[in-house]
């Protein structure tokens, strides 16, 4: 996706000025505190390195010192802004003014550190499915997702992901949908980096709206000559002790390329099925169409959020179903906030994720 060169010095703009809204409070409180303009001096020298190599919304400036000092710095100014009110609620009954800035700053810091430098998590989770055959009981499915190969995410990192995917010994392995950020300059990388995964029944693929901001049928080509099953609209049958399990994906939503008839045509009766589906609002058919387990992403949890309030995310501009394990009925959805990000690489309260999904009997 092209970006106007007549725009990039406004986005520039507009970015500093969020930017410098977001330090105001913590900087005029640091300004006030010392009796110094220095707290200023240094956001001013911690910002404008990483803002002057902003050109486009997607292709942000590949991750140096000055990229992770800038997120970091504005992540924990942020933190403080939330602090300051509970700050001064603290030092107006007495407590030592000192120690209730340092504890703050000390806070802000900690968790700014965390939303610019973290890895993913691992998550565990399990779904219980009704009639789910023995055989497939404790059948472990691992999901990659929002990968965003590119300038952020270099080869070397999501083949390190795939290397603790692999030390689990899973039964299947899926990736659903945006495997880069946009462009044909790392097409090759991912599929070579994805092409490492190993799973007792195969690693499958599902295709994201940032996935069609290229060729998409020279990226599907790598996928599958690196030896990954790509599902656009169509599923296959994976066994396992004589008990069968349908894996079905579905083609992206944002270019109406999605079909999930076509997906669930080959299904056999009786048989639970897990789709692909990188846009989680295809949920609401697929609970309609009895899939057991829908596996999607696309939210990436807002990469700002409340932690441990999903709601409460810019996710919730996009969709009601922002990360997480959802449940309807007899169908299951659970949406990955992703291991890479767009724009800046940053996340606040919605860390980046690896998951497992175990299968068992209700």
């Amino acid at each position: 996706m092209s970006f106007p060169t007549r725009f990039q010095g406004h986005f520039r703009l507009i970015v500093g000025v969020v930017v410098t809204v977001i330090q105001l409070p913590t900087v005029l409180w640091l300004c006030v505190w010392t009796r110094t303009p220095l707290p200023a001096l240094v956001a001013l020298g911690l910002s404008w390195p990483y803002l002057k190599r902003l050109t486009t919304p997607w292709n942000t400036p590949a991750p140096s010192r000055s990229t992770f000092v800038a997120l970091g710095w504005w992540s924990s100014c942020l933190v403080f802004d939330l602090l300051m009110l509970p700050a001064v609620l603290a030092i107006r009954s007495g407590l030592p003014e000192a120690a209730v800035v340092a504890l703050a700053a000390v806070v802000a810091l900690a968790v700014g550190a965390d939303a610019a430098l973290a890895r993913p998590r691992l998550r565990r989770r399990t779904v219980r499915i009704a009639g789910l055959a023995p055989a497939l009981d404790g059948y472990r499915i691992g999901q990659l997702s929002d990968v965003h190969c590119g300038p952020q995410v270099p080869e070397a990192r999501v083949a390190a992901w795939v290397k603790r995917f692999n030390g689990l010994d899973l039964d299947l392995m899926t990736v659903t949908g945006d495997l880069i950020t946009q462009g044909s300059s790392h097409v090759e990388a991912i599929a070579r980096a994805l092409g490492g995964l190993r799973a007792k029944d195969g690693a499958f693929v599902s295709l994201g709206n940032h996935d069609y901001y290229t060729d998409a049928e020279h990226l599907v080509r790598e996928l599958e000559r690196h030896g990954l099953g790509v599902l656009r609209n169509r599923g296959v049958v994976a066994e396992r002790g004589g008990a069968r399990l349908y894996v079905a994906g579905v083609d992206d939503t944002w270019t109406s390329r999605a079909d999930l008839t076509r997906a669930l045509a080959a299904r056999p009766e009786g048989v639970p099925t897990v789709l692909l589906a990188h846009d989680p609002d295809l949920f609401p058919q697929a609970r309609a169409r009895g899939v057991e387990l829908t596996l999607s992403g696309h939210t990436h949890g807002g990469q700002l959020g409340v932690p441990g309030v999903r709601r409460l995310s810019l996710a919730r501009f996009l969709t009601q179903w922002t990360a997480g394990l959802y449940r309807e009925g007899r169908s299951w959805l659970y949406v990955n906030r992703g291991a890479g990000t767009t724009g800046p690489p940053v996340r606040l309260g919605a860390p980046a994720e690896l998951a497992v999904i175990t299968l068992r009997r209700e």
